[in-house]
């Protein structure tokens, strides 16, 4: 079975499960090789409400610098802890060896956010198996993945496999691209450029979690994920912040994001929720930040609207955008739908 729409399998009503937070529900985001790990060690950083943080590598050394609140080193035997050589089939392999173990921890999942960058071994090869056990063990699954320069020639090939492997089990898969930098921040240096690429992806699964997991004025909850994710199409997430003066910015906001597909024109669904203190979040400028977003969408769009009063979010407004239903741009090579090469 390598159809996603396969694995939305029924939890059987006897399960026992522990619930991680007060909204009752078990979000775990796992970050998956080197780039996985930096990503989970900045949202680990910054503290995101709600979730458990996991990191998974081949690699003991860079796997013991990053923070998260679990971590797994897969394929110790193969290879002693050294990594994966560049090669996404000694990641999957790797990734085998440790299926229990990914089994056990997705038994009680009910989100993941799956996290890597692809061309390499470990999250090109292991990243698509954690994907699909997360997705058979009933777990919605949203996967944000970043792909190397195009300069990088076959790394960029093995990248966009993954990329389709991922695709094949998420639930939504949001692809940030290197290149993007070059456009930009060219003369920033690489260490700050990746920083901004982690940013974005903390952000957005922040965004996420803590939207379905604190209390909220007009309550989103995870059945409306569901459903905004849950009819298929491609997909993007949206997120932007302004003063709440100008309440219109925050969608110029998000829709300005160079590393996010904020072409949304035609959305057939949108889960849209907005944060503000109260002197700032008023009806009148909600009704006008959700308008500006619905008035992209189809015609026939089902819109879910959610707010919270946030006291954090001093003068100014934040708003949080899930959007499906969209047609996919084709933007990916032509590429053989193979295996990756053998293990040697």
């Amino acid at each position: 079975m390598n159809s996603a729409g396969l694995f939305d399998m029924k939890r059987r009503n006897d399960r026992r499960r522990k619930k991680n937070t007060a909204s009752g529900l078990n979000i775990y985001v796992v970050g998956v090789g080197g780039g996985g790990n930096n990503s989970v060690d900045r949202l680990s950083r910054i503290g995101v409400y709600g979730a458990t943080t996991i990191s998974v590598n081949t690699d003991e050394v860079h796997l013991r610098s990053k923070k998260a609140d679990k971590k797994m080193l897969i394929g110790r035997r193969m290879n002693k802890g050294m990594g994966a050589g560049g090669n996404p089939s000694v990641g999957r392999e790797c990734g085998e060896s440790a299926s229990d173990g990914f089994k056990k921890m997705f038994s009680d999942a009910d989100l993941v956010f799956l996290t890597t960058g692809l061309g390499g071994g470990t999250g090109t090869g292991a990243a698509p198996l954690i994907a699909e056990i997360a997705r058979r063990s009933g777990a919605m699954v949203i996967g944000i993945v970043t792909l190397p320069f195009s300069v990088e020639g076959n790394r960029r090939r093995l990248a966009w496999q993954g990329v389709q492997q991922i695709e094949s089990y998420a639930n939504s898969t949001i692809t940030l691209d290197n290149d993007k930098l070059l456009e930009v921040s060219p003369e920033m240096p690489l260490d700050q450029g990746f920083g901004m690429m982690d940013s974005v992806i903390s952000n957005l699964v922040k965004g996420v979690t803590e939207t379905l997991t604190r209390q909220s004025l007009i309550n989103l909850d995870f059945n409306d994920l569901r459903t905004v994710l849950g009819g298929g199409g491609y997909s993007t997430l949206l997120t932007g912040e302004a003063p709440s003066e100008d309440p219109k910015q925050v969608v110029k906001d998000a829709e300005c994001n160079p590393f996010l597909d904020a072409d949304y024109e035609g959305a057939k669904r949108a889960l849209i929720h907005l944060s503000g203190d109260s002197n700032g979040l008023l009806v009148k400028k909600t009704h006008d930040i959700v308008g500006m977003v619905t008035s992209k969408l189809d015609k026939d769009a089902s819109v879910i609207v959610g707010a919270r009063i946030d006291h954090k979010c001093k003068n100014k407004i934040k708003m949080m955008t899930v959007l499906t239903g969209l047609k996919k741009r084709n933007i990916s090579p032509t590429i053989e739908k193979s295996s990756f090469p053998e293990i040697h």
